[in-house]
């Protein structure tokens, strides 16, 4: 008997949360391009096997576990290694950085529409509102960061906790296949970007509850 069939993501679909939490990198902010460009280094220091340009393409297609197994990374190092790179990135030049163009003016716009908003990210606080800036931190309501890579469900569900809504009620916003599982441990519902570290056909794969396309589809989807 063939398992049952999950709904293929959808574009356009109006999901309209009371909280929307975004994940930071790759789904706020452009980070893949500063972690490509130290990701040879990192594997210099802790030992693990550096990917070719083609596995990296290729590493786009897989889900976090995968990747960890194809570098050789025991788990055992994971928490040194996401250290070494918030501490790397507190350290990356005005610029290095950035939020993806379009992203404010999207965040501004669910905000206007009453929409509660929250980070949930592996990167730590610090690293979080540096890049996110005077103008565009003072829209978030909650944060939930730092600690180890697979942490998000626990995240996920303090914030349930904290405002008190039903788990329908919140969106998870990430770009990684990990997002998808983490939303699903946690009973919420989540939708993923096509810009950020997974590759849109990974992500259409995992049938999240929706698919932001372009950064406007944020507000046009969550309002």
């Amino acid at each position: 008997m063939d398992p049952p069939q999950r709904p293929a993501a959808r574009t356009g679909n109006r999901l309209k949360p009371e909280i929307a939490a975004f994940d930071f990198d790759g789904t706020l902010a452009d980070t893949l391009p500063w972690f490509d460009g130290i990701l040879d280094d990192v594997a210099d220091r802790y030992g693990f096997r550096k990917p070719s340009a083609q596995e990296r393409q290729q590493m786009r297609h897989c889900s976090a576990q995968d990747i960890l197994k194809m570098l050789r990374v025991p788990f055992w190092k994971l928490p040194a290694i996401m250290i070494h790179v918030r501490q790397r990135m507190a350290e990356a030049g005005p610029g290095e950085v950035r939020l993806f163009d379009g992203i404010a003016d999207s965040l501004a716009q669910v905000k206007r529409a009453g929409v509660r908003l929250a980070v949930v990210s592996s990167n730590s606080l610090d690293n979080v509102r540096r890049v996110l800036g005077p103008e565009v931190e003072p829209l978030f309501d909650d944060y939930e960061c730092g600690t180890d890579m697979f942490g998000k469900p626990a995240k996920l569900k303090r914030l349930l906790t904290r405002h008190a809504v039903p788990p329908r009620q919140l969106v998870l916003v990430g770009d990684e296949l990990r997002d998808i599982d983490a939303a699903r441990q946690a009973g919420v519902r989540v939708g993923c970007v096509a810009w950020g570290y997974n590759h849109v056909d990974a992500l259409r794969a995992g049938s999240p509850d929706a698919l932001f396309l372009k950064v406007a589809d944020i507000p046009a989807q969550l309002t």
